[in-house]
């Protein structure tokens, strides 16, 4: 990790440590995640921790560098942790984007002085397309229902994706969504955990898109290839639970924390291995057997790491006794967003093969 990187880490434990951790209990049962929270990432120089670093403000960390510094975030407020992710995604989408939108918005992306969302799930749905772009004179035209955007009420601009009948993915920019009469969103999902990430369904009416918008145009196969990829590597989520929860046990119960600790550093050194093995395979693009076979891998990975969140999470429950039921406590907190992860990014493989170690033991 480079000398940037590692500040950067430093100051996002500090943030988490005395910012987050210590209001996390208010944030979770809060209607929306209090701008403070991402006030004090942007104030610390966070928001451009994935953009490049020829852009003010990027810091260019790839997943293997990002992961300590979200694990960081995730440990100190899970609500806030996941509308920063987003901000992530579309930092990195737009950053991969040939469109005139990358100019305009990255700058901005990583100096901090705007937060963005991102909507691309639903990509992944079979049948016809839940959000369809049709070519509309120099520009797009957006239509259908995005049935998960989070941000909603706290970001500034969105990145949202859409295929075109042809196979084609379109990603574009949308500015000042909450003065279009063109987007239509739901009320704020009711959610067991992770309901103050401002996570709406979002409708989408002959959303009018100017050249100028426009991140970029890609095929399918591309789109399918980075997502796969994407959705393979190693979550650092699962793991920032892990450790905040593995810190709170060694206040109760030093022995099976200790424990839990070796083994979490184990999963730290594997999801890193395994992530330069799904990169370094993304490279080769004609090599998709290298591809196939570190995609799996990294699921596998993946997958002990939301294993070991759910344990650590359930013994400081235990130790904690009657006491972690209480929503003033952190336990049942964490546990509930470990929870989350079993889901979250998770595309049906993924889901089947949690499912089959669930069933194992």
């Amino acid at each position: 990790m480079t000398d940037p990187l590692a500040q950067a880490l430093e100051r996002a434990r500090r943030v988490a440590d005395d910012v987050l951790f210590p209001a996390a209990q208010a944030t979770d049962a809060a209607p929306l995640v209090p701008r403070a929270n991402l006030e004090a990432l942007r104030d610390a120089g966070l928001h451009g921790l994935q953009g490049p670093p020829d852009v003010p403000g990027g810091l260019g960390a790839d997943h293997i560098a990002a992961r300590p510094i979200l694990e960081a975030i995730t440990g100190g407020c899970g609500a806030t942790a996941f509308v920063y992710a987003q901000h992530h995604g579309a930092v990195r989408r737009v950053a991969s984007g040939d469109g005139p939108a990358r100019a305009i918005w990255l700058p901005r992306l990583c100096d901090g002085s705007t937060l963005a969302g991102i909507g691309f799930a639903y990509l992944r749905r079979p049948g016809p397309p839940a959000v369809r772009a049709t070519p509309d004179g120099d520009g797009w035209r957006l239509d259908g229902q995005a049935p998960w955007i989070t941000g909603w009420g706290l970001a500034e601009v969105f990145a949202l994706m859409a295929r075109v009948d042809d196979g084609r993915v379109v990603t574009v920019a949308v500015d000042r969504p909450y003065e279009r009469d063109d987007l239509t969103p739901g009320p704020p999902q009711r959610l067991a955990a992770m309901g103050a990430t401002g996570t709406v369904a979002l409708g989408l009416r002959g959303l009018r898109v100017t050249p100028d918008d426009l991140v970029g145009v890609q095929t399918d196969e591309a789109w399918r290839r980075r997502d796969l990829a994407g959705s393979a590597m190693p979550s650092a989520a699962p793991l920032g639970i892990a450790d905040r929860a593995i810190r709170l046990l060694e206040e109760r119960a030093p022995d099976p924390a200790a424990t839990l600790r070796v083994q979490l550093d184990e999963r730290r050194r594997s999801a890193d291995e395994r992530s330069a093995e799904i990169a370094a395979a993304l490279a080769e693009a004609g090599d998709g057997d290298r591809l196939a076979r570190a995609i799996a891998e990294g699921s596998a990975e993946r997958d002990r790491g939301l294993d070991l969140a759910r344990r650590a999470t359930d013994a400081l429950i235990a130790a904690s006794g009657g006491g972690a039921m209480s929503l003033d406590h952190p336990a049942q907190r964490l546990s509930r967003e470990a929870t989350f992860y079993l889901i979250q990014a998770q595309t049906g493989d993924l889901r089947a093969a949690t499912l089959a170690r669930t069933i194992r033991g």
